[in-house]
C-alpha cells in the first residue's frame, strides 16, 4: 500500500508496537463509507465532522446531514426536509447548508427550516453551492448553469440582517463562470475557485475588484486553508492540491489523486487531517498530512 492510498480515521487511531511516545506505529483503517454522495464537510470545535449527503442527485427529499463523532460513530442528524444539500458551515451549534435554490438551517436535533428562499436573493439562484462565514458575514456561491456548462454564476453576500446582495458575477470579471469553493482566510479578501474553468480568484471586499491568482485546478471544488497552505480539490479529475500562499509565485503541489469526485473539503483544527468527501465513491476520506512512511509524527 503506498502512502497516497492511506485512509486514516482521525478518531480511530490505535497505537501498536510502541516503544516510546515519540515513535508510534498506527493501524491504518478504511475511510468512512456508506454515505451516499457526500458533498461537503465541516469540522466542529469538538472534533466531530458534519457531512452533507446528497443521496440521489436531483431527487427531492432524500438528502441528509450526517455527523461523524469523535469516537467514529456515524449518526444521522437530519433525514427529512432536504433535497440535494451541499456546502455547509456550523455557527453557534446551528448548521447552515445550501440546498438547490435555498439555504437551510438545521439544528443538532434535526429540525430543518428554510433560512433563505430563492425569493430572498436579488437574482434567482441556479445552483447554490458553497457557504462560508467571516467578519459577521456569510458568503454563498451560486455555480450558475453548472450542469450544462453555461456559466452565469455569482457569489452572494449575506449581512447580519439577512440582507442578500451580489458580491461577484461576470460583471466583475468576464472569466467568472461557475464560482464554487470559498475561503475567507485572507483578511480583506474572499478567495474562490471556478468549477467550469479551474481558475482561482480573489475579490477585494472593499471595492469588489476581482483578480485571477491561479489556474489549472480542473473542476475546482473545495477550498480550505491552514497556516500558509491553501488546499484545493478538483472534483472532475479526483485530485487535491496544496498551495503555499506565503509567496505569490509559489506553484501548487499535487497532494492526492485517483479519487472519485473529490468534493468540498475541510481540515481538522490541528491541521493534521484533510477531510475529503469522495462523492462518487460514497465515502469520506480522512487524509493525514503529517505522514512519513507509516509513522505519524505528532506536531
Amino acid at each position: 500500500m503506498n502512502r497516497i492510498g492511506y485512509f486514516v480515521i482521525l478518531f480511530s487511531i490505535f497505537v501498536i508496537g510502541c516503544s516510546t511516545e515519540t515513535d508510534k506505529q498506527v493501524v491504518v483503517v478504511d475511510s468512512v463509507d456508506g454515505i451516499t454522495m457526500p458533498e461537503s464537510a465541516a469540522v466542529m470545535k469538538d472534533g466531530g465532522i458534519v457531512i452533507s449527503e446528497i443521496g440521489e442527485f436531483g431527487k427531492d427529499g432524500d438528502g441528509k446531514i450526517v455527523l461523524i463523532t469523535v469516537d467514529g460513530t456515524k449518526k444521522i442528524i437530519a433525514d427529512s426536509g432536504l433535497n440535494d444539500p451541499k456546502g455547509l458551515i456550523v455557527e453557534s451549534g446551528i448548521i447552515y447548508v445550501t440546498d438547490n435554490l435555498e439555504v437551510k438551517k438545521v439544528s443538532m436535533n434535526g429540525d430543518v427550516e428554510v433560512w433563505l428562499s430563492a425569493d430572498d436573493f436579488p437574482r434567482k439562484p441556479q445552483f447554490l453551492n458553497d457557504i462560508v462565514s467571516g467578519n459577521n458575514t456569510i458568503y454563498v456561491s451560486d455555480s450558475g448553469d453548472l450542469l450544462n456548462g453555461k456559466g452565469g454564476g455569482a457569489i452572494f453576500k449575506i449581512d447580519t440582517d439577512k440582507k442578500v446582495s451580489v458580491l461577484v458575477d461576470e460583471s466583475n470579471n468576464a472569466t467568472i463562470r461557475s464560482p464554487n469553493g470559498l475561503s475567507t482566510f485572507q483578511k480583506g479578501f474572499l478567495t474562490f475557485n471556478d468549477f467550469e474553468n479551474g481558475f482561482l480568484f480573489r475579490v477585494n471586499l472593499e471595492n469588489s475588484k476581482v483578480e485571477k491568482i491561479g489556474e489549472g485546478y480542473g473542476g475546482a471544488d473545495g477550498l480550505v486553508s491552514y497556516g500558509d497552505n491553501l488546499y484545493l480539490s478538483d472534483w472532475k479529475n479526483g485530485k487535491v492540491f496544496k498551495l503555499n500562499v506565503a509567496n505569490p509565485g509559489n506553484q501548487p503541489e499535487l497532494l492526492k489523486e485517483g479519487m472519485q469526485g473529490s468534493a468540498d473539503i475541510d481540515i481538522t483544527k490541528d491541521g493534521k487531517y484533510l477531510i475529503i468527501p469522495e462523492m462518487k465513491a460514497n465515502r469520506v476520506v480522512i487524509h493525514p498530512l503529517n505522514w512519513f512512511g507509516n509513522k505519524f509524527f505528532e506536531t
